[in-house]
């Protein structure tokens, strides 16, 4: 019968530590992220793999992966994690100050930050840690429960428990002072190694057969923009994250970007009605502003606006004569 005791059980913190770990690759990282030592980390995995008879996770370089026995389990705790949350959201129960976890792709996070972290100082009831990470990582932490609500940018998959949706224009960028393309005339670019926008990118170069190389490759968009403004090459983001070092490049032998679709999606478990209004100040805060909104309610973001638009006249003039 269901509610007959089983001589082991596997305990939900043991649960979120192997879930963790599939996450991070570390079980060093897995315990920072939990406020645990590794040690304690390092015995709920031990007592999972003696209940369950064999190893979770096998040695890689740099870290750990599932081995075919964990990858398995990871499916299951997902979803008992998921079915864990949704039952505490049933029953109401909820610490004295809840933490809701944010998620916001990197690349908005000059851009969106200042005005989310306004928004939610008005909620005082709750405290919020903000998760700044690649679509990739971002979209496994919404599934498995480590994001509560996250704003990423579509990579093709569907996904579950989508909120609000957009399209944003997907823009060419480079430094000021560079111009033209490499020796061999291929476009150099910045990338962010396997990246969902790059794939965009490369999809639109490899169908109308323009070369290009990759001069320059990192996951930290601190590196990539530094890439950029010295001249290595040219990147690709969405119009509003430019950042004011660089500006929007418009030679003509670029070929345009198709937009991009951006999305805001909740957690398994996450009670978006009981949590409506920050929902609302959180879609308001990371979608695109309205003409004129950003003037009126967010001084940096109108600045922004206005020295990027300042940068492109000049360089157009530049090419004028």
């Amino acid at each position: 019968m269901a509610f007959r005791q089983l001589k082991d059980s596997i305990p939900i913190s043991a649960l979120r530590a192997f879930v963790a770990i599939s996450e991070l690759g570390s079980f060093t990282k897995a315990a920072e992220h939990l406020n645990l030592t590794q040690p304690a980390v390092s015995l709920q995995i031990k007592q999972m793999e003696r209940i369950l008879g064999g190893e979770l996770f096998v040695k890689k370089k740099g870290g750990v992966a599932l081995s075919d026995l964990g990858t398995r389990v990871d499916r299951l705790a997902r979803r008992m994690l998921s079915l864990n949350n949704q039952l505490i959201g049933i029953a109401g129960r909820v610490a004295l100050r809840e933490t809701i976890h944010l998620g916001i792709q990197c690349v908005y996070a000059q851009t969106v930050l200042p005005r989310l972290f306004r928004q939610c100082r008005i909620f005082d009831e709750v405290d919020y840690k903000f998760v700044c990470a690649h679509t990739n990582e971002l979209a496994e932490k919404i599934k498995s429960g480590f994001v509560d609500l996250t704003v990423m940018i579509g990579d093709g998959e569907p996904r579950r428990n989508l909120i609000d949706e957009w399209n944003e224009k997907f823009v060419w960028v480079r430094a000021p002072h560079h111009r033209g393309l490499a020796e061999d005339g291929s476009i150099p670019f910045v990338g962010r190694q396997d990246g969902v926008m790059d794939r965009t990118v490369f999809n639109v170069l490899d169908e109308r057969g323009i070369p290009y190389r990759i001069v320059f490759s990192a996951t930290d968009l601190v590196c990539m923009y530094a890439a950029v403004e010295s001249g290595i090459g040219l990147m690709c983001m969405p119009a509003r994250a430019v950042p004011d070092s660089l500006v929007i490049a418009r030679d003509r032998y670029l070929p345009k970007l198709p937009d991009l679709h951006v999305g805001v999606y909740h957690a398994e478990g996450f009670d978006v009605a009981r949590h409506q209004a920050l929902v609302n100040a959180f879609l308001s805060a990371v979608r695109p502003p309205k003409p004129g909104e950003a003037a009126a309610g967010d001084e940096a973001g109108a600045l922004h606006s206005v020295r990027q638009a300042e940068a492109e006249r000049t360089e157009t003039e530049k090419v004028g004569s």
